[in-house]
C-alpha cells in the first residue's frame, strides 16, 4: 500500500508530471549503483571477515582505530560510517573481546577516547594481511588506475554533497 500524504488532486497531478520528467531507470539510480558496487566488493571480503570472527561494522571500527588513536566516539562514528547507537553496541562487544580499551582524555576528563589493546592491534594486523591479499586480486581485476579514479570520484561526491543541506535539515 503506497504511503499517503495530504495533497490535493491538482498537487498529485503536478507531482506525477514532475516524476515522469525526472524519473531515471532504477539501474541508473546513484544509490543503487553505489550499493551494487559495494556489494560486488564486499562479497569477496565478507568471507575473510567471517573467518576471523568479525562483522563488517566491527571491522570498520577496528580499522579506523588502527589509523588514528585515541579517537573519540563521535569522530569514530564518522570514520567508521556508523550511527552512535550501533557504535556503542560494537564498542561493548569489542571491549568484552579484549580488542579495545576506553581511555580518558588528557585535556578534557569528561571525554573518553577509544584505543586498540595490544591484542586488538595484533588482531587487526592479521585480518589486514588477509584482506590485503584479496585486495591485490580485486585491484588486478578492476585495474589499479580504475580503483584510484573511483576512490577519487567517491571522495569528490562525498565532499560536494556535504556542502548542501539534506531534506531533514
Amino acid at each position: 500500500m503506497p504511503l499517503r500524504t495530504r495533497t490535493t488532486r491538482k498537487h498529485e497531478d503536478e507531482l506525477a508530471g514532475v516524476a515522469e520528467a525526472t524519473t531515471i531507470p532504477f539501474e541508473r539510480a546513484l544509490p543503487v549503483g553505489l550499493l551494487r558496487a559495494r556489494e560486488a566488493v564486499m562479497v569477496h571480503m565478507r568471507p575473510i571477515l567471517r573467518a576471523h570472527g568479525t562483522t563488517e561494522q566491527q571491522w570498520r571500527v577496528l580499522r579506523a582505530l588502527n589509523d588514528v588513536q585515541p579517537m573519540d566516539k563521535t569522530t569514530l562514528t564518522n570514520h567508521a560510517a556508523l550511527l552512535m547507537p550501533s557504535l556503542l553496541r560494537i564498542l561493548k562487544d569489542l571491549k568484552q573481546a579484549g580488542l579495545i580499551r576506553l581511555v580518558r582524555s588528557q585535556t578534557n576528563r569528561r571525554l573518553t577516547g577509544v584505543i586498540l589493546t595490544p591484542r586488538g592491534a595484533a588482531y587487526v594486523a592479521v585480518v589486514t594481511a588477509a584482506l590485503a591479499q584479496k585486495s591485490i586480486i580485486l585491484k588486478q581485476v578492476i585495474g589499479q588506475d580504475t580503483v584510484e579514479q573511483l576512490l577519487d570520484l567517491l571522495r569528490t561526491v562525498e565532499l560536494r554533497l556535504s556542502t548542501i543541506k539534506t531534506g531533514s535539515d
